[in-house]
């Protein structure tokens, strides 16, 4: 047999390069699958990332101001976080007292602040550097703690600082539209059904997030209509003004007479009086003026108080240690009322549960006594015991008492004074009696259930 060395040298040659030829191809096809796996993964990533737009444009936010609860539509933000992607600063504590509570925060804008407060289920909002009472409104989730931050549910985010929110979790998309680019779009919108733009007033333009334009019809009278152009209030007030925090409109004719028709279009209060202020939305309860009258209303145009009062309310600025944060409801049950010159009070439900005959709400007159020259501050509230110091005039001389939001006497009218000090951001409260001075909430800790007149052997307290 013979062996050509020139023809197994080929057959090797071809065997190698054949072998090379197929680890190439295999090579090539691990890397197709392995890209093609690499571009699954990134589509898979993408799919289930979350996408975040505001006002159009999609942002990248730091991951821990968002927290989703899996397999749910629940959101939860960081309210300081989102804050200034918003349109807001933000700082801990509550608007105007000025503290470092990280239990608490406030963010601001121009227009609005809004206090937001741990475990709790109400917002507190309020035009900056206003004397009007702040606004509570109600959300489902309270605020919670998580990682040391304060974090809402979506429903308070978008009260707090006034925003549309779109959230799919099934489409892994989030979205904000704040109120001045809402304004801007629909803008376009009313001009082809035919409207002027929206009006410049805050309170008015915040009806647009919740799907409503106050427009002037083509009569120049206002009404009503949605993003849809349907009618939801006829084009026939001379005036309309949106309440956010019940989701109604005050509405006035060509008389100046105010009153309330809802969101659906419905009348809640006739138009029968010169003004409405909405002054406790849990009760329903409503200010209103009549020829330089004042009463109470209650959700259905229903008296709760009669128009034949002077004042109703106390004087908030002068007791500004006192965060007093309605000048109408105390202690969520107390209505202070004024006629003939003397001050008494009733209760929400129309109760008349303190006479009317005290001559001054709180004491502003400063110190006395043993702590006579001490800065002090005016005193109107006793929180701890959800009390008020009421003064009568007896030989024109103004004495002092103390009672609670049920109007039960706590100290009688016996006192020269009654005020506050403040130190390290802590109210104390001290009363003075014959030249006496005492803890007020330690007197009515100790002597509450047996008080009548101040006693010598009450002086213990005496500080």
């Amino acid at each position: 047999m013979q062996i050509h060395g020139g023809n197994l040298q080929y057959d090797t040659d071809d065997l190698k390069s054949k072998k090379l030829s197929k680890i190439i191809l295999v090579f090539i096809i691990l890397v197709f699958i392995v890209m093609i796996a690499i571009i699954c993964t990134i589509i898979y990533i993408q799919k289930n990332m979350f996408k975040i737009y505001i006002d159009g444009v999609s942002v990248n936010l730091p991951e821990d101001i968002l927290i989703i609860e899996e397999g749910t539509n629940n959101i939860y933000i960081d309210i300081k976080g989102i804050a200034p992607y918003l349109g807001y600063s933000a700082h801990n504590g509550e608007y105007k007292l000025y503290t470092e509570d990280t239990n608490k925060c406030w963010v601001y804008s121009k227009n609005e602040t809004a206090s937001f407060f741990l475990n709790s289920n109400k917002i507190s909002k309020i035009p900056p550097d206003t004397k009007k009472d702040y606004e509570d409104y109600t959300i489902e989730e309270p605020v919670t703690n998580r990682n040391g931050k304060l974090y809402c549910s979506s429903e308070g985010i978008k009260v707090g600082f006034n925003v549309v929110i779109n959230y799919s979790n099934e489409n892994k998309i989030l979205e904000f539209y704040t109120l001045p680019y809402l304004i801007k779009s629909y803008n376009s919108v009313l001009k082809q059904y035919g409207y002027g733009e929206i009006s410049s007033d805050f309170n008015n333009q915040k009806a647009i997030l919740y799907d409503l334009f106050i427009v002037k019809g083509s009569n120049d009278l206002y009404g009503v209509i949605n993003s849809k152009n349907e009618e939801i209030i006829g084009s026939r007030y001379s005036s309309i003004k949106f309440n956010e925090n019940a989701k109604e409109f005050y509405v006035s004719d060509s008389s100046n007479k105010v009153g309330i028709v809802t969101q659906t279009g419905e009348t809640k209060i006739n138009l029968l009086y010169d003004s409405i202020n909405m002054i406790d939305k849990q009760n329903g309860l409503y200010l209103v003026k009549s020829d330089n009258k004042y009463g109470i209303l209650g959700s259905n145009g229903e008296i709760i108080i009669h128009l034949e009062y002077d004042k109703i309310g106390v004087d908030s600025s002068k007791f500004p240690v006192d965060a007093i944060k309605n000048s109408y409801v105390l202690f969520e049950n107390v209505i202070p009322v004024y006629q003939n010159k003397k001050w008494g009070f009733f209760d929400i439900n129309g109760n008349n549960i303190i006479p009317l005959e005290f001559d001054e709400l709180g004491y502003t007159n400063g110190a006395s006594g043993s702590l006579s020259g001490k800065a002090v501050n005016n005193l109107f509230i006793i929180p701890t015991y959800k009390a008020f110091v009421l003064g009568k005039v007896r030989d024109k001389v103004t004495q002092y008492g103390i009672y609670n939001y049920l109007g039960e006497q706590l100290v009688p009218c016996r006192l020269t004074n009654a005020y506050s000090i403040t130190s390290a951001g802590v109210n104390t409260y001290y009363m003075e009696y014959v030249g006496k001075t005492y803890d007020i909430e330690k007197y009515i800790q100790t002597f509450f259930s047996t008080a009548s007149d101040i006693t010598e052997d009450q002086e213990n307290l005496v500080e």
